[in-house]
């Protein structure tokens, strides 16, 4: 009996479709698939469920491209909130994992990516025109940048540093700290580093 006969074909599809997510490989993809088919019928509907809500219902913000389910999201539409400072990381968790901490007054901006030539992804890729524009009419005092302490993290920092400073002489440019381990995701940082990181900018 070959192969396609015993792999199912609706379990094939489910594999292919989470590959196309970004960092799921076959292994991920296998993960995610075979540990949801572990739960219950219930459990497993809700799971799908609620993922098909959040797809239909999530999108960038159209200010800071933060994950929302609003026009605006809730840090651009806060009047308490500083538009003078911005801090921008690479997606919208990395900015939920800062929120967290409570200390933020700022507002953000996602890059929804980070400059990676060897998968040919290239600052036209990412949302840096807008985050330029935002500097210019927001009159931005600092911006702080929070991409992931690794290669394609520093090279996108480096990047923006440098176009900031040549475009807006007036406007402070910082960098977390790092105090974060090198090659690190602040996804998996716990709080109190990436605490520490964000108060010691540079």
């Amino acid at each position: 009996m070959a192969f396609e006969d015993i792999f199912p074909q609706p379990l094939r599809q489910a594999l292919e479709s989470v590959t196309r997510i970004p960092t799921y490989g076959e292994r991920g993809a296998g993960r995610l698939v075979y540990n949801l088919l572990k739960l219950d019928p219930p459990e497993r509907k809700e799971v799908v469920e609620k993922l098909l809500e959040a797809a239909e219902k999530l999108k960038p913000c159209k200010e800071c491209y933060l994950i929302t389910d609003r026009e605006v999201c809730a840090v651009c539409s806060d009047p308490k909130r500083s538009k003078r400072f911005i801090c921008v990381v690479e997606e919208s968790q990395d900015a939920y994992y800062i929120e967290r901490l409570e200390r933020y007054r700022g507002v953000y901006h996602v890059l929804q990516g980070r400059i990676a030539p060897l998968e040919g992804i290239s600052p036209q890729d990412l949302t840096v025109e807008k985050l330029l524009e935002r500097i210019e009419k927001n009159r931005v005092k600092e911006v702080i940048i929070a991409t992931n302490p690794n290669a394609e993290g520093e090279a996108t920092a480096n990047y923006l540093i440098k176009l900031i400073g040549d475009r807006f002489k007036n406007v402070k440019t910082s960098r977390i700290s790092y105090g974060l381990q090198f090659g690190s995701l602040l996804e998996f940082v716990d709080e109190l580093s990436l605490e520490k990181s964000f108060e010691n900018r540079k």
